[in-house]
């Protein structure tokens, strides 16, 4: 299969694109053909080495990735050959990466693609939609009604927090760098936003 890896940790230029042998999956895990995948900051900080991971060589670059099921292991239960999937491959605990045409990922790390949603928007939403919904919704229980503050409100999970707490029915306050990003802030459903170019975050808060 062609895949893009790495030999060793280093910069950009240390990854490489070639053929790699096909993956075998375990009991618990799926084949995916890999249809569309992301890049996060977290991928170049593996990549690099500046996070401290332990990497098979050759190491298979990328977290996200969204495709179709091509075989299944003995004990999953949840999926069927042909299902379309999406999720966030633990690369960082010895699994090889996504950026690969076929991948093992264990079963549980995988979730359905709805039937409206794209390949490229699924992949792309991954990792840090999985960041925002653990932590607004599992860890800080959000409500109705309630306000949250997101600092850095179009990053890449900031902006996944925003449109979450918005679909919640929560109110947002979110901070954005300049005008143009407090713009993309407000459109992506934000009730207030801060410019902390221009003012002085805390006492806006306490306003």
């Amino acid at each position: 299969m062609k895949a893009a890896f790495i030999q060793q940790t280093g910069p950009a230029q240390s990854i490489q694109y070639g053929e790699l042998p096909a993956p075998e999956i375990t009991e618990s895990q799926v084949l995916v053909r890999v249809r569309a995948v992301s890049v996060n900051p977290i991928d170049l900080y593996i990549r690099s080495g500046a996070v401290a991971a332990d990497l098979p060589s050759p190491y298979v670059i990328g977290s996200d990735l969204a495709g179709t099921v091509e075989a299944v292991g003995a004990k999953v239960t949840q999926f069927k050959v042909g299902d379309r999937v999406w999720g966030v491959q633990q690369s960082s605990a010895g699994h090889q990466g996504t950026f690969s045409e076929l991948c093992a990922v264990d079963a549980q790390w995988m979730h359905a693609i709805p039937k409206d949603v794209r390949d490229e928007d699924a992949a792309a939403i991954a990792l840090v939609g999985i960041t925002a919904h653990l932590g607004i919704v599992r860890e800080a229980r959000l409500q109705a009604g309630e306000t949250i503050f997101v600092h850095g409100g179009t990053g890449g999970v900031g902006s996944a927090v925003v449109q979450m707490a918005k679909a919640i029915g929560a109110r947002v306050i979110a901070t954005a760098g300049g005008e143009e990003k407090v713009k993309r802030c407000r459109d992506l459903g934000a009730d207030v936003v801060i410019d902390y170019h221009a003012s002085d975050v805390a006492s806006e808060l306490q306003a």
